[in-house]
């Protein structure tokens, strides 16, 4: 198979036959799960997290793959990983350096959100932990057995920890995790929609991302039982975040920037629910509504920084990858 010339208009049967794999695979894990809970019940917990990391996260990447492999094209894959071959730690320092700069204005911006919203006390915001006590008041009602550790740390020496393990994480393992969901979203669909302009190939790469969640929303991920609102609530911070890897991706012109940071991502998200006391679920972070404003003004900030179209391995930029003329770009 030889790497076809970009496309100059978005070709949606591939788009449907990579969507359609996707979210199709999603259904059948979701209702695998679903049945492990009903045979499990509550034991179900480490099972879950399992069958969700193994099968369903790299549902993109496997759809990517057949989708590249209908089209007649040269695997992504490969050219990720000729530039790694040819220069590991360059190729990978720079993906890397680029998702911790974003990652850590993540975290600066959330955190400042969370402390204004409860200065101002935002209804629904909640408030960042103020000292020790507050911290274990909160650790009880999310760690069974915290009530054991006479002595815990503040608050800050908390989050720094936790920032640190995140961003190792996002590094190794959960960065490898979330390749199956980067190669998918942000390489083989986002360029499969680039003849839109790379403005809206995002937003609506975000929408797709976030409406392919909805499987295991229903199931209680994330939302609980409000998963009506769940789905557009996951939707309204998907689209920013999409911007935000995207971003990083136009930069690099690597996946293995926007995998890192998604696993960085995930690995530090959890930090807010540690740290936010009487939050409501839709609008505290970190799945709420100001965390998607949060993610919305940063885009706006880092998207201006972007290198359109930069080829993987390379420094050279494919300008056939900006947007047609008169486009949003």
């Amino acid at each position: 198979m030889t790497e076809l010339a970009r496309p100059q208009r978005v070709e949606w049967r591939l788009v449907g036959t990579y969507y359609g794999i996707a979210f199709g695979g999603a259904v059948l894990v979701a209702l695998l799960l679903w049945g492990l809970r009903l045979a499990l019940g509550d034991a179900i917990g480490v099972v879950g997290i399992v069958v969700t990391a193994v099968l369903y996260m790299p549902l993109p990447l496997v759809a990517g793959l057949v989708t590249e492999r209908v089209a007649g094209r040269r695997p992504l894959l490969a050219r990720e990983w000729g530039a790694l071959r040819r220069s590991f730690w360059r190729t990978y320092g720079r993906n890397a350096l680029a998702a911790v700069v974003v990652i850590l204005a993540i975290l600066a911006l959330g955190f400042g959100t969370a402390w204004l919203a409860g200065a101002l006390g935002v209804p629904g915001a909640g408030h960042l932990v103020a000292d020790a006590e507050e911290l274990r008041t909160r650790m009880l009602e999310v760690v069974p057995g915290v009530s054991a550790i006479e002595v815990l740390p503040p608050p800050f020496v908390v989050a720094a920890t936790g920032i640190a393990q995140g961003i190792f994480a996002g590094l190794t393992v959960n960065g490898l995790f979330a390749f199956g969901e980067e190669y998918g979203w942000r390489g083989v669909l986002a360029d499969l929609l680039r003849p839109l302009g790379l403005g809206r190939a995002t937003a609506l790469t975000g929408v797709l991302w976030g409406f392919w969640h909805a499987p295991i929303i229903m199931l209680g991920h994330n939302y609980g039982t409000e998963w009506g609102w769940g789905i557009p609530a996951m939707i309204a911070w998907t689209v920013p975040l999409s911007f935000l890897l995207t971003a990083v991706r136009e930069r690099t012109g690597s996946v293995l920037a926007p995998s890192i940071l998604h696993g960085a991502y995930n690995g530090v998200i959890g930090l807010f629910t540690f740290l936010i006391i009487g939050g409501n679920l839709f609008i505290a972070l970190p799945m709420g509504l100001l965390m998607a404003l949060s993610l919305a003004v940063l885009a706006v900030v880092v998207w201006r920084f972007r290198v359109p179209g930069r080829v993987p391995g390379t420094g050279r930029v494919d300008h056939s990858a900006e947007a047609p003329a008169g486009r949003l770009s």
